[in-house]
């Protein structure tokens, strides 16, 4: 039977609602196969039309009207399309379409527009709280944060965009714009194809977020960013839908997050350190990433090749550097308990500093010095040093965790993960015997430099150094407070209110040079007198004076006017030998003292500095008592007494505090190239300072000076840092 006989069967009522039915199921006109290519050949003619009448991409507001005006136009022909194409091969052609519409040129403007409205919702969302609660109350609810946490101020695209939604109208005006925009891309089903604009504007909304967080370290940053990051990624899977990712939106964004903060955070950690304790937030962002990524060994590695770079060099002072080291200590543990990595970047310090000869004395003046950071691990003395310089900790708990994988391939990660800060410098020596070396010395060198007999401080500074050496390492020093004690029982018993004197060991204490001069015959009846009542209190023990130690306090009047003078003995000497005459040579002076002249010439120059003599000819002094105040002026090293180069020539005054200023250049020196000759500092202070017109005698004066105020030390024709 075919439809004809059908026809014939059934009645005509009947027939009539067949054919209404099959007319209502079947489009008027039906495309073929063939008809699809046609009409989908006509729409990517049309869509590559509207592609290159795409303007050039430019990051500013006619983003908003560039796409929305694309966007519609896209959407006509897609509607024009489905309308006419009805077979199984329309769904496949329309794919092709998209894909045509949304790449290339087009990518960039979606990931323009939605980069724009992405940094306007954000604005919006912190502006106009209600007003987002009310568009975007879906995502809103699920992450309350405080305002200004979303938005990365000063950004210039940021502010820019802001002009878009100024007030709550155009903010409004927006939103319904974005909730449209993303209607329609779903619509499309274009979002397969504009995936990757997506996760660009994404990125970049991530990497303005970190930009903004550069060098501020005094708060934590990661949590805000981490709720920024994820309102947005929620905010994309709810009007995008989420299917179309291989990897969860805010899982992406969230890694993406710490990849990019970490390497931030990696490359600041050298100023992290510098600035530590006030950067301690950035170190516990870091310690975040570095946990999440597993990434301990590349920011240890880092951060060594920066320390490398930027500390260990000649121009970095001793004591820079040891503060460096000591935040480094303090921050890489914040960042990683087990030290392993404080093992990885303090190797090359270490080593460094070993081979600095006033590692040890810095490390020690740190250790006394009460505004010092290691004054108080100094203080406590729960850790103690053994005999081998290691570090252990008397009152350790039973807590115990598991060193790292990456430990392994560090040596001294278990024997130095317990110690303070003080343990871990003086661990930088195989022995502690060079710290207690240089302690004694400290201790000797302060007591010398006490006008009286008051050692509280030394004896406090001796006691904690016993707490952490132990009381065997530090006999020495026990002697030398007995010594300043016993001394002070025998000037009670002297009641001289004239000499008092301090009465060491000689085999506890640093030896002293020996005398090279003739002190004059009332300064030896005082010391006889003073020799007498000791040997008569101590009869076993002799007295050996040295005075290259001592002090005298005396008055010296010149001209109407007092001078209050602290000289040593051979200086005092040399005012003796010129109450006998007021002109002497240097060579009459050294035969009166009984020394070599280049000793009696750098004790008159002391007395040239304060105005007491002058040079009237090559190597020849004579008192001032006799000479105008014009000619005072005129009391420097200089030989030339011409009156034209006495007119030009500086004030004692001010030569000296030039030379003080200098004095910075000669510790820097000092500290680079180790001990060094006169006129080795001489040349490199010219080069260092041009014009400077100072002569090698009044720098020899000079550094005489800073010897005897023990600001530098001189071995044989060398001078060093203390």
């Amino acid at each position: 039977m075919n439809a004809y006989s059908v026809c014939e069967v059934l009645p005509d009522a009947e027939l009539r609602g067949i054919v209404q039915q099959i007319k209502a199921r079947k489009p008027s006109v039906r495309a073929t196969d063939s008809s699809v290519d046609k009409l989908a050949a006509s729409c990517s003619l049309q869509l590559l039309q509207l592609r290159s009448n795409l303007p050039a991409i430019s990051s500013d507001v006619s983003i908003f009207s560039v796409f929305q005006s694309y966007l519609g136009s896209v959407t006509v022909v897609q509607q024009e399309f489905a309308n006419t194409a009805r077979s199984a091969r329309a769904d496949v052609a329309w794919s092709a379409l998209a894909y045509q519409a949304f790449t290339g040129p087009a990518a960039h403007v979606v990931q323009e527009w939605l980069y724009a409205s992405l940094v306007c919702v954000l604005h919006i969302t912190t502006m106009w709280p209600s007003l987002a609660q009310t568009a975007l109350g879906d995502v809103c609810a699920e992450l309350t944060v405080p305002r200004s946490e979303y938005t990365s101020e000063g950004l210039p695209s940021h502010a820019m965009y802001k002009r878009v939604c100024g007030n709550d109208e155009q903010a409004r005006q927006l939103l319904n714009s974005f909730e449209q925009s993303c209607k329609q891309l779903m619509d499309l089903n274009v979002l397969n194809y504009a995936k990757h604009s997506v996760l660009q504007a994404v990125d970049r909304i991530i990497d303005d977020q970190v930009q903004a967080s550069a060098s501020q370290w005094e708060t934590q940053c990661l949590e805000r960013m981490q709720t920024a990051t994820r309102f947005i990624a929620r905010l994309l899977d709810a009007r995008l839908g989420s299917s179309q990712w291989t990897e969860p939106l805010e899982q992406y964004a969230d890694n993406a997050l710490h990849t990019r903060f970490s390497l931030q955070r990696e490359h600041e950690l050298f100023g992290i350190i510098v600035d530590y304790p006030d950067s301690a937030a950035a170190i516990a962002d870091l310690r975040t990433c570095v946990e999440r990524h597993h990434s301990m060994h590349a920011v240890a590695t880092g951060l060594r090749k920066a320390v490398q770079q930027r500390l260990l060099h000649p121009g970095a002072t001793t004591s820079d550097i040891l503060a460096q080291y000591i935040s480094c200590i303090r921050c890489l543990r914040l960042l990683d308990p087990s030290s392993t990595m404080l093992e990885i970047v303090a190797r090359p310090i270490r080593t460094y500093l070993r081979s600095r000869d006033d590692t040890v004395a810095c490390i020690i003046h740190d250790m006394v010095s009460e505004e010092s950071e290691l004054f108080e691990d100094l203080a406590n003395g729960s850790i103690r040093i053994d005999a081998e310089g290691k570090a252990y900790d008397e009152d350790c708990s039973l807590d115990w965790t598991p060193l790292p994988i990456e430990a392994k391939s560090v040596h001294g990660t278990v024997l130095r993960r317990d110690a303070d800060v003080l343990a871990l410098l003086v661990s930088i020596y195989d022995t502690q015997s060079v710290f207690v070396q240089e302690f004694e010395s400290h201790v000797a060198n302060q007591l010398l430099a006490h006008d009286g007999f008051d050692a509280a401080r030394e004896i406090r500074q001796v006691e904690m150094m016993k707490l952490r050496f132990g009381s065997a390492a530090l006999e020495r020093c026990e002697v030398m407070l007995k010594d300043v004690a016993d001394s002070k029982r025998v000037c009670q018993s002297v009641r001289d209110p004239v000499y008092s004197a301090l009465v060491v060991s000689r085999q506890f204490w640093e030896p002293s040079p020996a005398d090279s001069f003739t002190v004059p015959p009332r300064m030896h009846a005082l010391r006889d007198q003073f020799t007498r009542v000791f040997e008569a209190l101590r009869p076993a023990r002799s007295l050996e004076w040295r005075d290259s130690q001592s002090r005298i306090e005396l008055q010296v009047e010149i001209n109407g006017r007092t001078i209050d003078v602290s000289a040593r003995p051979s200086q005092v000497s040399v005012l003796f030998a010129f109450q006998s005459t007021p002109q002497l040579s240097v060579c009459e002076l050294a035969q009166s003292m009984e020394c070599s002249e280049e000793f009696a010439l750098s004790c008159v120059k002391f007395w040239q500095s304060l105005g007491v003599v002058r040079e009237s000819a090559s190597r020849v002094f004579t008192t001032v008592e006799d000479h105008t105040g014009d000619e005072l002026v005129d009391n420097g090293s200089d030989t030339d007494n011409d009156a034209s180069d006495t007119e030009d020539s500086p004030a004692p005054a001010s030569r000296t505090d030039a030379l003080h200023m200098h004095f910075n250049f000669i510790v820097g020196m000092l500290t680079n190239f180790g001990p060094l000759p006169l006129d080795r500092i001489h040349s490199m202070l010219a080069m260092f300072i041009p014009g400077d017109q100072t002569s090698i005698d009044e720098l020899r004066a000079f550094l005489a000076q800073m010897v005897r105020e023990d600001r530098l030390d001189m071995a044989g024709s060398t001078y060093k840092l203390k």
